[in-house]
């Protein structure tokens, strides 16, 4: 099995469309992405006849997933890629936009699901970058790509 880095991973995002598939847009400035998925929440089946605990897994609790990205100043084409995240991202906010997220890996897998987003500047010290969180909220489960 060949080992990968995290070089590579792609957040894309595209409006639902009402027919057809959606026409994704690459988000720049990707610096961190959480963990994808959820422990299911386990439900107590324990009978009075059993000498241990049972339980079997219920319902899968993802939450909301928070990605971080640079939010970088300057004249470069990536800059400018990066500052356009933000605003497609803050617009998309606005419009309370429900939309479709793709999340793909270097080893070519990944995950597809809708959700509408939530963007906020990170705090920010002396000598740091400046970064943005990305809050997407689950509108459906999470497909493997």
């Amino acid at each position: 099995m060949s080992e990968f880095n995290s070089k590579g991973t792609v957040l894309s995002v595209a409006p639902i469309p009402t027919t057809g598939e959606p026409t994704y847009k690459k988000l720049y400035g990707l610096s961190n992405v959480p963990e994808m998925g959820g422990t299911p929440e386990q439900i107590d089946v324990t009978n009075l006849e059993d000498g241990i605990k049972r339980s079997i897994l219920g319902i899968q609790d993802t939450g909301t997933l928070d990605f971080e990205f640079f939010a970088a100043e300057g004249e470069t084409d990536t800059t400018t890629q990066i500052r356009d995240t933000w605003n497609i991202l803050r617009a998309y906010q606005t419009a309370g936009t429900k939309l479709r997220w793709k999340l793909e890996y270097p080893d070519g897998e990944g995950f597809v699901w809708d959700g509408t987003c939530s963007v906020r500047r990170q705090a920010v010290a002396v000598n740091q970058a400046i970064k943005f969180t990305l809050t997407v909220g689950l509108d459906s489960a999470l497909t493997d790509i």
